[in-house]
């Protein structure tokens, strides 16, 4: 800094009433405010003398006034402004920390805030080079430049040249506005003066550029360089840096996509004053001049771009729910969640292969949810195959609830085995039965799938094949309500739908137990992906909850943790480990189901073990596949948005939701580089051959276990 500089900012400095130097932000608070003495003025550049010199008798008549002293009371502290960040935006990524998911923020405003090693080179340079280029120098204000623009709008009749420094520009934008009054542009060049000894001069650099306006919804450095050029501010470049720092003066008019040469006018202006700056040599302006940065290629506006759009949505959701919504999109968080994007890629294409392939079968959308059992953390959710398609919006793998079909059933025969009155193999007989409810005025009678009865059938079999009326005799065996409590235990409450007055459908999934009726088993109440993957995690996860979570942290954008997911916390052992084995037993033996669906089906991995269970809505309008390994949960759903419109007739769960299930699956456990896994047997199980096999059993129960009979209001056929 030169000498002069120096002068300047001691002869504008504000003393106490022994002739010391006050601090910053206490002048007004401390009594008249003593004129500076006049002594050094002969060593300030002599353009500069006059400027200075009315300032100096300005405060000199008016420093020692009542109505000067009130005034200077009535401003706004300087410190207040590094507590002034302004909403900033929420980022949330997924569980790698660095994949950029979603930026929220409020319409029409984009901002993070960084500190000013963060912003590299280059930016800084330009925006002092064209807007301030004395910044380093100057004791807030310039007078040379005042003087200089005073006499330019005197000659033209009105305001022409600006002379704000970048600190008066701070200073218009954290407290006094931009009002052209004479009493606001005081109040101004008091106060930039204060703050240039209220901070240093990086601070006010970085405090600027934080806040001023880029354009196009773009608030400070960070959101600039996103904006445009899809970087971080530290990796522009000269060219780039150039350009942006030729919006600062006037966003509209320098705007690239509105008038393209003006802009690239404006970046020159920036060149030329950064090599009269000595800041970059001429070669290197040259060489930016050149390089080719045009819209739209190089160069982009404003976008919301968002991956995983239903995760996304399922997580801000969330957020506004715990933190409210100015703080969900304004309060910069640093949301890490739990979505691996890798698997998130897999499970998109999955679902939207099967549709596209599907559609002539009248298939317009799917949804998967991925869980890890072991945590709950939720690692893929697909909400739709395609967001620009019919009912693309909505994310179908938590809302709203659809029929199941069979795939419930693994909540019946959970129930069935804990309640010890029915094993693995007890045999069922899968004949007609004839169901009316006490109240009820008409009959339900079940039917299978293929529309024949099988006979007698071990219980493993029964689910297996998943033959509709063994499961209802096994529901009515232990009672409708053991499995509603047992679908709520594992996560899975089943939810009953109802038109409301309006016409439009309602759901409740805390109805009395009592209010369940038998068509329970074969999916009669709506359930949703994210349920039936959370009930499957708990088979997988040995009987114990872990209630899904979308997010592992959250911090501020300063770094202060606010949160931090313990899923060890919230675990729960809600189903007996044993029961929970046999059920695993049971779902991962393709013997068990080749009756009905043949010795390959794409419920099978090669060279892995996995559990599957299917399931089909009777009129065709939903179809599912739920499976499960050690280490990964997936369900799938297949259907249309309106549950009105129905699939192909005869389109079943096997045949449209296990091909994405299964190839999710296979490539998920390849990427995560997971071999074959399965579980260990849980101490206390007694083992007996059945039928050629290995059967398992829990204490007080063995092969004779040949379960209840039918409760009153049901009759069945003979075998």
């Amino acid at each position: 800094m030169s000498e002069s500089m120096r002068a300047i900012g001691r002869l504008l400095r504000p003393l106490d009433r022994n002739g010391n130097p006050l601090r910053a932000g206490i002048y007004r608070k401390r009594g008249p405010w003593n004129p500076p003495p006049l002594a050094h003025l002969w060593i300030l550049p002599a353009g500069a003398k006059l400027a200075v010199l009315a300032i100096l008798i300005g405060a000199t008549m008016l420093g020692t006034s009542p109505a000067y002293l009130s005034y200077v009371d009535r401003l706004p502290d300087v410190r207040l402004m590094a507590a002034q960040a302004g909403a900033e935006d929420t980022l949330i990524y997924a569980s790698d920390g660095t994949t950029l998911l979603a930026d929220l923020h409020p319409a029409g405003y984009q901002h993070y805030s960084e500190p000013l090693p963060a912003m590299g080179r280059y930016l800084p340079m330009a925006a002092v080079a064209i807007e301030d280029h004395n910044f380093f120098s100057e004791p807030g204000v310039d007078p040379g430049a005042m003087l200089r623009a005073a006499w330019v709008d005197w000659h033209a009749g009105g305001p022409v040249e600006g002379a704000s420094t970048i600190t008066q520009q701070l200073i218009k934008l954290k407290l006094v506005g931009s009002r052209p009054t004479l009493s606001r542009k005081l109040s101004e060049v008091l106060l930039a003066m204060e703050a240039e000894r209220a901070y240093p001069k990086q601070e006010i650099l970085e405090m600027y550029l934080n806040t001023v306006f880029f354009g196009n919804d773009a608030y400070g450095s960070a959101a600039a360089a996103r904006t445009y050029f899809h970087t971080e501010t530290a990796r522009l470049d000269l060219a780039q840096a150039a350009m942006l720092a030729g919006f600062l003066r006037d966003p509209t008019y320098s705007n690239p996509f509105a008038d393209w040469k003006a802009a690239r006018a404006r970046q020159r202006q920036v060149l030329d004053a950064m090599v009269r700056a000595r800041m970059v040599a001429p070669a290197e302006a040259a060489a930016a001049w050149v390089e080719d940065i045009s819209p739209p290629k190089h160069m982009f506006g404003p976008e919301n771009r968002i991956l995983a759009p239903g995760f996304v949505s399922y997580v801000t959701g969330q957020l506004v729910s715990r933190y409210g919504v100015s703080t969900t999109f304004g309060g910069g968080l640093r949301v890490v969640t739990t979505l691996d994007w890798r698997l998130q890629q897999l499970a998109q294409k999955a679902i939207a292969d099967e549709v596209t392939a599907r559609s002539r079968w009248h298939v317009s959308q799917g949804a998967l949810v991925a869980i890890d059992p072991r945590t709950g953390a939720l690692e893929a959710m697909v909400g739709s195959a395609d967001p620009d398609a019919n009912g693309g919006r909505y994310n179908m793998a938590v809302w709203p609830p659809r029929n199941p079909g069979s795939s419930m059933k693994i909540f019946t025969y959970t129930a069935a085995l804990a309640s010890r009155k029915f094993t693995m193999v007890t045999r069922i007989a899968d004949s007609p039965i004839y169901i009316r409810p006490p109240g009820a005025t008409e009959t339900y009678a079940p039917r299978d799938y293929d529309g024949r009865w099988h006979g007698i059938c071990r219980l493993e079999q029964c689910l297996g094949n998943s033959l509709n009326v063994p499961a209802v005799k096994v529901e009515l065996g232990i009672g409708v309500a053991a499995v509603v409590q047992e679908a709520r235990v594992m996560g899975a409450p089943p939810w009953t739908g109802r038109l409301d007055e309006q016409g439009a459908m309602t759901y409740t999934a805390n109805d009395p137990l009592s209010s369940y009726g038998p068509s329970l088993t074969l999916g009669g109440y709506g359930e949703t992906p994210l349920q039936m993957a959370t009930g499957a995690s708990v088979l997988a996860a040995q009987g114990i909850l872990h209630p899904p979570f979308a997010v592992w942290s959250i911090s501020t954008a300063q770094g202060s943790r606010v949160f931090h997911a313990d899923p060890a916390a919230a675990a729960v052992q809600v189903v007996d480990p044993r029961v929970a084995f046999i059920m695993g037993q049971i779902l991962s033996d393709g013997d068990n189901r080749a009756m009905i669906f043949g010795p390959s089906t794409p419920l099978s991995l090669p060279g892995r073990r996995v559990a599957a269970k299917t399931g089909t809505a009777e009129d065709f309008a939903d179809a599912w596949t739920i499976g499960y390994t050690p280490s990964m949960v997936a369900a799938v759903w297949m259907g249309n948005p309106d549950w009105r419109q129905k699939m192909a007739f005869g389109l079943d769960g096997v045949f449209t939701a296990a091909p994405a299930w299964h190839n999710f699956m296979q490539a998920a456990l390849d990427t995560l580089g997971v071999g074959d896994q399965w579980f260990a047997e849980p101490p206390g199980l007694t083992h007996a051959g059945v039928g050629g096999k290995q059967a398992y059993f829990l204490p007080g129960t063995s092969p004779d276990t040949s379960g209840p009979g039918l409760p009153i209001g049901a009759t069945s056929s003979p075998d």
